[in-house]
């Protein structure tokens, strides 16, 4: 959606493989991904389509730590003081975060994709991942999340 030179447009695939690679090179032989080897910096070209949240007891409660300018620009929002439950239905972020309970369970990354009508009334094919990062005890204390999305072109609409 998005081509500006200091955040390169990176396709949805793209984004969704090179943050799955990145956490099974912090994962190593363990079954786990330790929080303390998480870098951005390692994916910094993909870190504007991604967010962080620290899981709660009640998940709507998880509060972000980061949401990236590009994922809350294609979810309308602004990025100051989040907790999930502030984030509306018919957005990229919503989307990318509906399957947080799962993760959480099985303490693995999950791919998803799907079509959603975005908060301006646009048909969009979203492409997401969520990846758990556990703390020494095994428990997942970080969520790292990546999601982008393409507007469909509406019918009788010239393609861009």
């Amino acid at each position: 959606m998005e081509t500006a030179d200091h955040h390169p447009r990176v396709s949805e695939r793209r984004l969704n493989m090179r943050l799955m690679a990145y956490w099974q090179d912090l994962r190593g032989t363990g079954p786990h991904a330790p929080i303390e080897r998480f870098d951005s910096e390692a994916v910094v070209d993909l870190w504007p389509h991604c967010f962080t949240i620290v899981p709660a007891p009640d998940p709507d409660k998880a509060t972000f730590v980061h949401v990236g300018d590009m994922i809350a620009a294609d979810s309308g929002l602004t990025t100051v003081g989040l907790v999930v439950s502030d984030i509306p239905a018919d957005t990229l972020l919503a989307k990318a975060l509906h399957l947080v309970a799962e993760v959480l369970k099985v303490k693995y990354p999950i791919v998803d994709s799907g079509e959603f009508t975005d908060h301006l009334g646009r048909p969009s094919l979203y492409r997401s991942i969520l990846l758990p990062l556990t703390d020494g005890r095994g428990s997942v204390g970080l969520l790292v999340g990546g999601a982008r999305c393409k507007v469909l072109r509406a019918e009788g609409q010239p393609s861009a």
